[in-house]
């Protein structure tokens, strides 16, 4: 369904900011790997990230749902929105359990969106690597909010040997500089 007001970056500008953010961040984890190992470790059980990434997630949520046409459902789209609403709040107070891993999952798959858009009918290395990223998204994006405990096995596994998290963290700021590179170079 088209949106109203489609707002979609160019690709090369969508593949430089994305490369920025993935190359910073991983950058950064193995620049400060004591701290955010530990942070890591206790994430998917943190009602603090849980709460901040839900409410993202259902402004998120709430937005789309404002501006999307729904068609036949148009005339309920204030119950929609209602429903939207409520069931974050009803999933923030009685399914407290790896919150913020399902949480990052909702915006895992919200986030799968627009990038796919943008690539839609593109050609080039960022086009498939952009691609390849939202798929990724959101293939963990379904595993993170049906299956959230894997998430924690996860970092655990990660977490557990330094070398891990290290190979982690190159892998993913050389896929980021990968993205930065064919965006600036418009390939």
């Amino acid at each position: 369904m088209e949106t109203q007001n489609s707002f979609t970056l160019s690709l090369p500008l969508l593949s430089i900011l994305l490369g920025l953010a993935l190359a910073v961040t991983h950058l950064l984890g193995i620049v400060a790997s004591g701290f955010l190992i530990k942070e890591a470790k206790a994430f998917p059980r943190s009602r603090f990230w849980g709460t901040l990434l839900l409410g993202i997630a259902i402004l998120w949520t709430l937005g789309i749902t404002a501006t999307t046409d729904l068609g036949e459902f148009n005339p309920i789209r204030n119950v929609l929105m209602l429903g939207v609403l409520g069931g974050g709040i009803l999933l923030w107070k009685f399914v407290p359990d790896f919150l913020s891993s399902r949480s990052l999952g909702f915006l895992l798959l919200l986030a799968a969106h627009p990038v796919l858009e943008t690539t839609f009918l593109q050609h080039g290395v960022a086009k498939i690597a952009l691609s390849l990223l939202a798929y990724a998204w959101a293939l963990a994006g379904l595993f993170l909010v049906g299956m959230p405990y894997l998430h924690r096995d996860l970092i655990a596994w990660v977490c557990a040997r330094k070398w891990r998290w290290d190979v982690v963290c190159w892998a993913g700021a050389a896929y980021g500089i990968l993205l930065l590179i064919s965006g600036l170079l418009g390939f």
